[in-house]
């Protein structure tokens, strides 16, 4: 199935302007469900600027971006995120002086307000339990948040994410402060998200969808079904990791800067 058959996000001709400035020019974008989709470019590409389009932070002068069936162009954060948008940033967005589990369950309350009282605390437990046993939290639940390393930050801001039962999920820059070690058990749950967990959310029982803004090359190329390249605020290349490895264009773009293979 074409990525476009099964695009739960996609943006159309979205083209921001600074001042004078052309950040992004008519960028087109589709993220599929059951596949991570990879956003990468040099610096200053437009990459941060498409990821904040798409998270409603801010609002393009043309162009279109659907989420499901829906125009969700001009639409706030909060209103996204009910829709079934989830996002991770660059800097750590926590709750320093809550544990481990009451971060992942205050983010599953933000997102199912009706159920926090009553009928849905049993629901409310059960998927708490099984973010912190998939990102591997359980032993550290009672921590609190603000006393972890990155790495462990990093999976709880995850597993916040995921708390709030997504049908797309951001990530911006996830593996930023992560060791080698980290990174691989973070592609690991990436593959693990998109291959066998469907969420328990919107259109339950699709595959999980994955944009992934990021600047290691290795992580990219080992985790990403599909990847758009972005370069002076305009898509020059969309394709699997081998077609990305081999376009002149991409080389052409990276060159001097880090090498994508």
């Amino acid at each position: 199935m074409a990525a476009e058959d099964s695009a739960v996000l996609s943006a159309r001709g979205i083209s921001v302007r600074f001042g004078g400035l052309h950040a992004l020019d008519e960028v087109d974008l589709e993220v599929a469900a059951g596949r991570v989709t990879g956003l990468i470019g040099p610096n200053g590409a437009g990459k941060t600027t498409l990821f904040n389009v798409l998270g409603g932070l801010l609002e393009p002068v043309a162009g279109s971006v659907h989420l499901g069936g829906a125009d969700i162009t001009t639409w706030p954060p909060h209103r996204r995120g009910r829709a079934g948008m989830a996002r991770t940033f660059q800097r750590l967005e926590l709750f320093t002086g809550m544990t481990v589990e009451e971060n992942l369950t205050a983010s599953w309350e933000a997102a199912h307000p009706g159920a926090i009282f009553g009928r849905g605390r049993p629901t409310r437990k059960q998927r708490v339990a099984e973010m912190m046993e998939l990102l591997g939290l359980e032993r550290i639940a009672g921590r609190t948040a603000g006393e972890l390393p990155t790495g462990l930050g990093r999976m709880v801001e995850l597993g916040r994410a995921l708390c709030a039962d997504p049908r797309v999920l951001l990530l911006d820059e996830p593996s930023s402060g992560l060791d080698v070690g980290e990174t691989q058990h973070f592609a690991r749950i990436l593959r693990q998200l998109v291959a066998e967990a469907p969420h328990n959310g919107h259109d339950a029982g699709q595959p999980l969808a994955i944009l992934l803004v990021e600047h290691d090359m290795a992580l990219v190329m080992e985790v990403c079904h599909v990847i758009t390249v972005l370069d002076f605020g305009r898509r020059i290349a969309c394709g699997s990791p081998d077609q990305i490895q081999g376009d002149p264009a991409v080389r052409a773009a990276y060159l001097g800067e880090t090498d994508v293979a």
